[in-house]
């Protein structure tokens, strides 16, 4: 009973935080948020490769020290579909009707012989 107590009165510390990128240190990203994160490395599933510019809004794991990805505000995407893009316009969308957009252009789903 005393451990219980003891134990849920403690402050938990976040694992998680929350901020901008405000500037790279070769590989790995600055962050600003409560507190200031120098040297995350960027986690992202294999074959992806991505470097959040300035100003992005990450999430990262502070206890290990990593960068989880960006956090997008306002998508337009529906459930299950896939959108690429780089700060320079470029644009992969792969959309739920098979359908592929690459930056505007159509490429209809090619129906199975």
């Amino acid at each position: 009973m005393w451990l219980s107590k003891q134990i849920s009165s403690e402050p938990r510390k976040s694992v998680s935080a929350s901020g901008k990128v405000t500037g790279a240190r070769g590989e790995k990203v600055i962050v600003q948020g409560l507190d200031e994160y120098r040297g995350l490395p960027l986690i992202a599933p294999w074959g992806i490769e991505y470097f959040p510019p300035n100003g992005a809004k990450i999430l990262a794991l502070t206890g290990d020290g990593a960068c989880l990805g960006t956090i997008l505000e306002g998508s337009a995407l529906e459930p299950g579909e896939l959108r690429l893009f780089s700060l320079g316009g470029a644009e992969i969308l792969l959309k739920n009707t098979g359908e592929v957009l690459i930056n505007g252009q159509s490429f209809p789903k090619q129906e199975a012989t």
